[in-house]
């Protein structure tokens, strides 16, 4: 099965009114994937400004290894955020999405709270109660 290439597997909206990224990943997702959406995403300074972001993982067919997530972290995300906090809410249904967070949350620690639900209402709750300004003291 192919995909068209100019449908992203991963894509993201921004509601500046909750102060929240609501993030989609959709089909089979692949290291090179990640590494190409996390670079655009990054670069974007509306998203540098905030910090709280909802992962819609339900509909994803996770297609990259611990090893090559661990390596986009250090490599792509870290350096950018540069002592950013950010929170994350990742919603999952299927086991290897779930496995996939939890590799993520130990990688991401650093610099990201996270909080994995199968219920995307409670997950937006969650997020939200995180409050809607960035903590003082951080960019």
């Amino acid at each position: 099965m192919s995909r068209d290439a100019s449908a992203a597997p991963i894509s993201y909206s921004i509601d500046k009114t909750l102060g929240v990224i609501f993030e989609v990943w959709c089909g089979d997702v692949t290291a090179a994937d990640l590494r190409h959406y996390w670079e655009a995403y990054l670069a974007n300074p509306e998203v540098l400004a905030l910090w709280r972001t909802l992962v819609d993982l339900r509909s994803a067919n996770i297609r990259f290894t611990g090893e090559e997530l661990s390596s986009l972290v250090s490599n792509v995300v870290i350096p950018v955020l540069k002592g950013r906090d950010w929170k994350t809410a990742i919603v999952v249904e299927q086991p290897v999405q779930f496995g996939v967070s939890r590799q993520y949350h130990v990688f991401a620690e650093r610099y990201s709270t996270d909080c994995i639900f199968h219920n995307y209402d409670e997950a937006l709750h969650w997020l939200l109660q995180q409050g809607g300004e960035r903590p003082p003291g951080r960019i």
